[in-house]
């Protein structure tokens, strides 16, 4: 009898072991596939509006469908909080041009940085300098122009 029970607190050990095994693995494919989906929309809407400041307003069908790509597997694979600031951001216009746009943009990195798990930043944290002056605050142009 006692064997009887060894062998089906073991079969139910193997079981449970196995289920949170497999739980795990796809939880480590999801985040990885979030992790690629966030990197991918942030190389495309940067390089899309580094294209827009520098003038051309033409956008690439390969930039377009990259854009979308990465924004639809966000949709699929974020949590629901990084959807509604992705929604958010879209619809301000989506350009980085405008105020509206860039603290949408802002919540946006906040909440994909939240959804991989990581501490929130202190509102203290200005995310918008960060992500948008072109310079950083000891940049000179005086220095430039008089090594130049």
């Amino acid at each position: 009898m006692a064997a009887i029970f060894s062998l089906i607190a073991g079969l139910i050990g193997a079981v449970f072991g196995h289920v949170l095994s497999e739980k795990k693995s796809r939880n480590d494919e999801l985040a990885k596939m979030r992790l690629d989906a966030y990197s991918d929309f942030l190389k495309a809407i940067s390089f899309l509006v580094s294209a827009r400041r520098s003038g051309r307003i033409q956008d690439e069908i390969s930039e377009l469908g990259a854009l979308n790509d990465a924004k639809s597997r966000i949709c699929v694979c974020a949590d629901a909080g990084v959807v509604e600031a992705l929604e958010s951001f879209w619809l301000q216009g989506g350009t980085l041009e405008k105020e509206q746009e860039i603290l949408a943009y802002t919540r946006l990195c906040r909440m994909m940085r939240q959804s991989l798990g990581k501490d929130d930043l202190s509102l203290e944290i200005r995310l918008s300098d960060i992500l948008f002056r072109l310079e950083p605050s000891t940049f000179s142009y005086r220095r430039k122009v008089d090594e130049g």
